[in-house]
């Protein structure tokens, strides 16, 4: 059993905690768009692998699709 005070000990990254549950609730909803766990998976590693690929510009002003309201 490793102690916090052996050579090597990294101690519990709590942000990690919380990318997983992050992950797994993207995951969940991407198995009820559509409908396989694999596919679900795989849009959501593609999702990760895009977003980490990003500049730190394109993550400080992330692109906003707009939706204009029309009356009928």
């Amino acid at each position: 059993m490793t102690t916090p005070s052996e050579p090597g000990h990294v101690p519990p990254d709590p942000s990690l905690n919380a990318a997983m549950s992050e992950r797994r609730q993207l995951i969940n909803l991407a198995y009820r768009l559509l409908g396989t766990l694999v596919d679900a998976e795989d849009v959501v590693q593609e999702t990760y692998a895009r977003w980490y690929a990003m500049s730190r510009q394109q993550l400080s002003h992330p692109a906003r699709p707009v939706a204009t309201w029309k009356s009928v």
